[in-house]
C-alpha cells in the first residue's frame, strides 16, 4: 500500500524537477484534498540568487487525487493536510496528516488548527430565544390566490404560453409539513399550494421558479435551515449583518425557521420566514442562499404583497427601508458623509494615523477593518456595535478605549511596539484573537480568557506560551502564523491536545537522478 503513496510522492517530485529554475535549492509544496478537491497553498520554489522572484510551481493535480484517494481509503481521512519537500537530487520528504490542518491561503499565512472539530461560532439569531415579534401576518390569502392568477396571466401574455399547473396539495399534505416545520404556514402560502403545487418549473413568477412543497422543505432541510460554517480558516471572524430595516430578519446565515418557495437555480431563494425578528412580521418574504451567507436580505412584509410587486403594486405593510443598503464600504479615507446604514468598513492605504472620529456617523457598523494604516485613538469605536475589529495601532496608541466593549467577539491586532493586553479581561464577547503581528509582552494573560475559542500566534509567540504552561484551555481552533513547515504545525497541535501520532511521513528520491 505504502508503493501508492511513494510512486505519487516520485512523480510530483519528478515533475517540480522537471519545471525547476536555474539556480534553485528545494522546492517546498503545501496543500490539501478532499473528496473532489485539491489545492496548494504556500510554499515554492526557494532560489537564493533571486530571493524576491516569483517562479510558478506545477499543479500536479492526478498526483495530489491519488495521495487523497489512498489515505481516504486506507487512513479513513476524507481530508488531507500535506507537505512535500523536493530537492534537485531529486529527494524528497513527504508529510500528510487528517485536515485538522490546513495551509493559509499566501506564502506567510501558515497553518489553521482546529482542535474541536464539533465546535463552531454561533450566530446571533441563531436561537430560538431571542425576543419574538408580536406584529400579526400581513397576507391575505384570497388576494394572494387572485395576484397569483393576475401573474400567470401577465406570464402567459409575454410568453404566449399559458403554463401547465401542476395538481394542488392536499390539507393532509400541508398538515404534515406544517408538523415537519415545527410551524404552521403563512394563510396566503398556504393558500397558494392549495391552487397549485409551485409551478412545474415553468418560471411563471415573474421569471422565479416556484418549488413544490416537498422541494421547498428539501431546501429548508439541507441548506436553508442550517447556518452556513466554512470552517475556521475562513469564518473565525465571522459577522452577520443587519437587514435593512434593522431587526426585521434574524442575524443568522441559516434557520430551520426559513421556509424557500421560490428560486432562479442561482443558490438563492425567497423564504417565508415563520420565525422573524422582534420588527419583523409572521410570513415576511426574505432572500436567503448562496450570496447572503453575510445576513438574509428583506424583501416583502408577505407573500401576498411579493407577488404584488411582480405586478407593479406597492406593499402598504413594508417598514422603511434606508435610501442606500449597501452594507459593506471600501475605501481609503473616511468620508464625513458616510451612510449611517453602513456595517462594514475596509479603509485600505489610508493615510496615517487614520481619525475614526466620522465612524460616529455609522451607529450600526459591526466590522471595521484597517489595512496597511494605523490610528492613534479607539475611542470612537468604544460606542460602536463592532463585532469584529482589525487594526494596526501607532506607537503611541493602546486598547484602554475598548474596556468593557459588550459586542467585540473578534480582534486582529498589528502593533510594533508592545501593548498592554489587561483590557481583554473585560471583553465578555471576545472569541477570536490574531496577535500574530503584534509585539506583546505578557501573552500568559491569554489563559485568563474563558471565552477563547480561536488564537492566531506567531510560532514565537506559540514557543513562548507553551514554556509558560500558560494555554487558554477552551480553544476550538488555532493559527501558526508565518511560513513554519507542517511538522510544527503538528507539534502545536499536540501541545494542544490533539493526538497527531498518526501523522504519515516518507523520504526517498525519484528513480531517475536529475
Amino acid at each position: 500500500m505504502d508503493l501508492t503513496v511513494e510512486q505519487a510522492a516520485r512523480r510530483i517530485t519528478a515533475e517540480v524537477v522537471a519545471q525547476a529554475p536555474e539556480g534553485w535549492t528545494e522546492c517546498v509544496l503545501r496543500g490539501h484534498g478532499s473528496r473532489g478537491s485539491v489545492g496548494l497553498s504556500g510554499g515554492g520554489y526557494v532560489v537564493p540568487s533571486r530571493p524576491n522572484s516569483f517562479f510558478r510551481t506545477p499543479f500536479p493535480h492526478q498526483g495530489l487525487t491519488s495521495l487523497v484517494s489512498w489515505f481516504r481509503d486506507s487512513r479513513g481521512w476524507e481530508g488531507i493536510a500535506l507537505e512535500l519537500t523536493c530537492r534537485p537530487s531529486g529527494a524528497f520528504e513527504l508529510v500528510v496528516f487528517r485536515d485538522a490542518l490546513r495551509p493559509g491561503d499566501g506564502p506567510e499565512s501558515g497553518w489553521t488548527l482546529t482542535v474541536d472539530p464539533d465546535f463552531e461560532l454561533s450566530e446571533p439569531g441563531a436561537a430560538d430565544g431571542s425576543e419574538p415579534s408580536e406584529l400579526r401576518q400581513a397576507g391575505d390569502p384570497a388576494e394572494a390566490v387572485e395576484r397569483l392568477r393576475a401573474v400567470l396571466r401577465q406570464h402567459a401574455e409575454r410568453s404566449g404560453a399559458v403554463p401547465e399547473m401542476p395538481v394542488p396539495v392536499t390539507h393532509e399534505q400541508l398538515v404534515a409539513a406544517e408538523r415537519h416545520l415545527g410551524r404552521p404556514l403563512p394563510a396566503d402560502l398556504r393558500a397558494l399550494y392549495l391552487e397549485a403545487d409551485g409551478d412545474g418549473g415553468s418560471e411563471a413568477l415573474d421569471g422565479y421558479c416556484w418549488l413544490s412543497l416537498d422541494a421547498a422543505l428539501a431546501a429548508r432541510d439541507e441548506y436553508i435551515g442550517v447556518p452556513t460554517w466554512f470552517g475556521w480558516d475562513l469564518d473565525w471572524n465571522k459577522v452577520v449583518f443587519d437587514a435593512d430595516p434593522p431587526n426585521t430578519v434574524r442575524r443568522c446565515s441559516g434557520h430551520p425557521g426559513w421556509l424557500p418557495f421560490a428560486t432562479w437555480f442561482d443558490g438563492n431563494f425567497f423564504a417565508v420566514d415563520l420565525a422573524p425578528a422582534a420588527d419583523g412580521r409572521p410570513g415576511q418574504v426574505i432572500e436567503v442562499g448562496r450570496d447572503f451567507n453575510h445576513g438574509p436580505r428583506y424583501v416583502a412584509s408577505s407573500v401576498t404583497a411579493w407577488l404584488g410587486q411582480a405586478l407593479g403594486q406597492p406593499d402598504p405593510h413594508a417598514p422603511q427601508q434606508s435610501a442606500d443598503d449597501s452594507r459593506q464600504l471600501v475605501a481609503s479615507a473616511l468620508d464625513e458623509q458616510l451612510a449611517p446604514g453602513v456595517q462594514a468598513i475596509h479603509l485600505n492605504d489610508a493615510p496615517s494615523p487614520v481619525d475614526l472620529v466620522p465612524l460616529s456617523a455609522t451607529p450600526h457598523l459591526r466590522r471595521l477593518r484597517l489595512n496597511r494604516c494605523t490610528t492613534t485613538d479607539l475611542t470612537p469605536v468604544a460606542a460602536l456595535p463592532v463585532e469584529d475589529l482589525a487594526i494596526d495601532l501607532a506607537p503611541e496608541a493602546d486598547l484602554t478605549p475598548l474596556t468593557g466593549h459588550p459586542h467585540l467577539a473578534s480582534l486582529a491586532i498589528g502593533s510594533e511596539t508592545p501593548i498592554d493586553l489587561t483590557p481583554l479581561r473585560t471583553l465578555p464577547a471576545l472569541r477570536s484573537l490574531d496577535l500574530s503581528r503584534c509585539s506583546t509582552p505578557d501573552l500568559a494573560l491569554l489563559a485568563d480568557l474563558p471565552g477563547l475559542r480561536y488564537l492566531a500566534l506567531s510560532a514565537t509567540q506559540w514557543t513562548a506560551l507553551i514554556a509558560a504552561d500558560r494555554l487558554p484551555v477552551h480553544l476550538a481552533a488555532a493559527r501558526l502564523a508565518g511560513a513554519p513547515p507542517l511538522t510544527a504545525a503538528l507539534d502545536l497541535l499536540a501541545a494542544l491536545g490533539v493526538d497527531t501520532s498518526t501523522a504519515y511521513r516518507l523520504s526517498g528520491t525519484v528513480e531517475e537522478a536529475f
